[in-house]
């Protein structure tokens, strides 16, 4: 995995009174035999539910 991009993203979903918010939580990446998913969580959803997505490919932008 060192030096990988991740396949997936891992969020938690959140629900508030202005609608439901995601938090990125981690990253998985898939087996290169297949049939497998590492999970590496840098935090632990209160929920206990995560949702794993495709990273975007929108550009990360710099503050200026």
């Amino acid at each position: 995995m060192k030096g990988k991009r991740p396949d997936y993203t891992v969020s938690t979903v959140i629900a508030t009174e202005n609608g439901d918010r995601w938090r990125e939580i981690g990253v998985a990446f898939t087996s290169e035999k297949g049939g497998t998913i590492t999970v590496l969580l840098d935090a632990l959803p209160v929920s206990g539910k995560i949702v794993l997505r495709a990273p975007s490919q929108r550009p990360t932008t710099s503050p200026a």
